[in-house]
């Protein structure tokens, strides 16, 4: 899903206009790389969780940030179900 896709999904949902929509999404997507910058753990209930890690470099004692993330037990479970109705 792209950007654009997910502002007209959200159109379609909330009856907002588009160029609302862009600027939440816009503001949303700021906050969460701001707080990425910041190494700052984030937590979205019924979503997931972004996680900071350190990695080490190879052959370097160089740490590298990166993002763990964690999807949460309710959208696994809708993943897991779905694909059982697939595979029926």
């Amino acid at each position: 899903m792209t950007k654009a896709e997910l502002i007209d999904r959200l159109k379609q949902r909330t009856g907002l206009r588009k160029q609302e929509l862009a600027e939440i999404v816009d503001v949303l997507f700021q906050e969460l790389a701001e707080a990425f910058v910041r190494q700052e753990r984030i937590e979205l209930r019924g979503f997931g969780v972004f996680i900071p890690v350190k990695r080490k470099k190879k052959n370097s004692s160089e740490k590298l940030p990166r993002i763990k993330f964690k999807l949460s037990q309710v959208i696994r479970n809708r993943m897991i179900e779905e694909e059982k109705r697939r595979v029926k």
